[in-house]
């Protein structure tokens, strides 16, 4: 009676065990003693020590391919998800891993669906892989077009240069020839983004402020060209919109000389912090400089 129970509670175990993995049951208990599948209560079973023996080892086995199989699938679900994420995969395209990615976060013992670590389920999961990987490098090249016109924005806007090593030639050329990998070159980018962006908040105040210098240049010189126009006083249609924009424009350009001895100095005191010279727009010579010179 001993041995019947324990016979049958191997049997169940194999029963479980062979259906997560998706393997033929029938056959691997055929393969110990052919009384082990057979149905109805009445039926008698091998309960032998060879019969003992053979489940256990079978139970062993079975355990070692289940761990084996969660190792293998676990680490192509982490080079899935990586190609997800770099692909930017819609959730329709991911929706048809959903219940192998909660079961894979389960433990082991846990993992009792069955199918779940089938053969047929790695296969589909390394296919899909293979496929993201064929279009990586196609989708990593928009990507990486797509963020430098992000990184020459940000640039722009502050008026700083682009790192040139990531210009669209030299990554096109790169990504073509396979010199470098998409994934390193699109790291760099990022990198390249992260400090734009802080180079871009340190400068916004100066930034700001020649920003209102300019523009107090460009009124000032309007107001020149106004002042020369003989007929600037007739009553001519804009004459009274001219002439509010000539008395603001003289009020402005008297603000000019403390516009720019504000800017010089908090340039400098820009300079001091970084120990480096405050370009605008790549040029070789300090805004400071360059500024005071004009």
């Amino acid at each position: 009676s001993d041995r019947l129970h324990k016979v049958l509670k191997y049997v169940n175990e194999v029963h479980s065990l062979c259906g997560v993995l998706g393997i033929d049951f029938a056959k691997t208990v055929n393969g110990i003693h052919p009384s082990l599948h057979q149905n109805g209560v009445e039926q008698s079973r091998n309960i032998s020590n060879s019969t003992l023996e053979g489940l256990a080892s079978t139970i062993s086995n079975l355990k070692a391919e289940r761990k084996s199989r969660i190792d293998k699938m676990r680490d192509t679900m982490e080079s899935l998800c990586h190609l997800w994420k770099l692909m930017d995969s819609s959730e329709v395209e991911k929706r048809q891993f959903s219940k192998v990615i909660s079961i894979l976060i389960s433990p082991e013992e846990g993992i009792t669906s069955a199918g779940v670590l089938s053969q047929e389920t790695i296969e589909k999961m390394e296919a899909e892989v293979e496929r993201l990987t064929e279009l990586k490098t196609k989708r990593l090249k928009e990507i990486v077009t797509k963020r430098r016109a992000e990184l020459e924005d940000i640039c722009k806007n502050a008026h700083i240069e682009p790192d040139l090593s990531t210009a669209p030639e030299q990554t096109n050329a790169l990504i073509d020839s396979g010199t470098i990998d998409p994934s390193e070159l699109l790291a760099n980018i990022e990198s390249q983004i992260v400090k734009a962006k802080e180079e871009s908040l340190s400068r916004k105040d100066i930034m700001d402020r020649i920003n209102k210098w300019i523009a107090a240049c460009d009124e000032e010189a309007w107001l020149e060209e106004y002042n020369q126009d003989s007929k600037r006083y007739s009553s001519g249609r804009g004459a009274h919109v001219n002439l509010r924009r000539a008395e603001k424009a003289r009020i402005l350009v008297t603000k000019i000389p403390a516009m720019m001895d504000n800017l010089i100095n908090r340039t400098f005191a820009w300079e001091n912090a970084r120990n480096k010279p405050f370009l605008y727009d790549g040029g070789t010579t300090s805004i400071c400089s360059r500024r005071v010179q004009t």
